[in-house]
């Protein structure tokens, strides 16, 4: 049992060392790979023989990385524009460029437009579109109106990249050596042990995964932000303007338009104010029939009959005085 376990114990250490020699191979002819072009090596005629002898090695199976299929040659570089267009009409502007977008095999990531309190229009949208596709949108931004700025950055990814890959590569090659250990187990500490492992490995293979999945994406398509904003007006073409909202026909429909709305509005009080005295009336007078008549009538009744009583009272008194005068 104690040799079984030290051999178990001996393959693991064997396997993580193996690791750590692959990633750390792949670490060093990623910058190799990468310091070429500082020096000069992709204007110069031997710099693809170089090239490809890096990729060579670095391709070569290994006992533990397997098979490396990445294009080493191949850049990975995130682009992100932004601009800003003034045009007569933003919200037509911003529906071609949405048109222009989607036939391009790109995508609205988000947009928005407003009009301030002065009735300035503008106008906002993130689009995504095929990297190699960014040069036909920006000229049909270009074409929508003036542009007032324009800004293109982009992010050299391509280290963190290929790093990423051989590390992902390593690992997936480390879950293989694992289940080959995992079937040769034969206690309960064992196979606990070796799956331990096989879960913290699986783990780093699905975030390395997820990370090359959104670079993928990041590269695969580039990102242009356009602020569409309202051609100004000049002096005298906002005087024009003034002047036809104020034409006879213009003045007699809003006038026309404000007596209408006036008299709706009456109109639409007097019957709110009939229906609220209609809701409260109807209660009122249930409660006054149920409630208030026979308190009245029951006021009055009595009314009457102290007054009854104050005759009888004053006719007696009457009689009294009477008999004693008789006497």
């Amino acid at each position: 049992m104690k040799t079984k376990r030290t051999l178990i114990a001996l393959i693991l250490c064997a396997a993580l060392l193996a690791s750590f020699g692959c990633a750390a191979r792949s670490s060093t002819q990623s910058d190799a790979m990468y310091a070429a072009p500082a020096s000069g090596a992709y204007e110069t005629a031997a710099a693809p023989m170089e090239k490809s002898a890096v990729y060579n090695e670095a391709a070569a199976p290994t006992q533990l990385s397997g098979e490396v299929t990445a294009d080493f040659d191949v850049r990975k570089i995130i682009y992100n524009a932004n601009m800003t267009v003034t045009a007569d009409d933003p919200a037509a502007a911003l529906n071609a460029l949405l048109e222009k977008a989607e036939a391009l095999g790109g995508y609205v990531s988000g947009s928005y437009s407003t009009t301030d309190e002065l009735g300035t229009d503008y106008a906002y949208v993130t689009l995504k579109v095929p990297a190699d596709q960014l040069d036909a949108l920006v000229s049909e931004a270009n074409a929508l109106g003036k542009v007032k700025d324009y800004r293109l950055s982009s992010d050299d990814i391509s280290l963190s990249y290929y790093d990423m890959q051989a590390r992902l590569n390593n690992a997936k090659a480390e879950e293989q050596q694992l289940l080959q250990i995992l079937a040769k187990c034969e206690t309960v500490e064992e196979i606990l042990a070796v799956r331990q492992s096989l879960t913290s490995v699986r783990s780093d293979i699905e975030s390395y995964t997820a990370q090359i999945n959104l670079w993928d994406n990041l590269v695969s398509y580039a990102t242009l932000n356009v602020t569409l904003n309202r051609t100004p007006r000049s002096a005298v073409e906002g005087e024009n303007e003034l002047i036809a909202m104020w034409k006879a026909s213009d003045v007699w429909n809003r006038m026309s338009r404000g007596f209408q709305n006036s008299a709706r509005f009456v109109v639409n009080a007097i019957g709110a104010i009939g229906i609220f005295l209609a809701v409260v009336a109807i209660p009122a007078g249930v409660l006054f029939l149920l409630i208030g008549v026979p308190i009245i009538l029951h006021k009055k009744n009595k009314r009457k009959k102290a007054a009854a009583l104050m005759a009888q009272q004053a006719a007696s008194a009457n009689e009294d005085n009477t008999e004693k005068k008789n006497e």
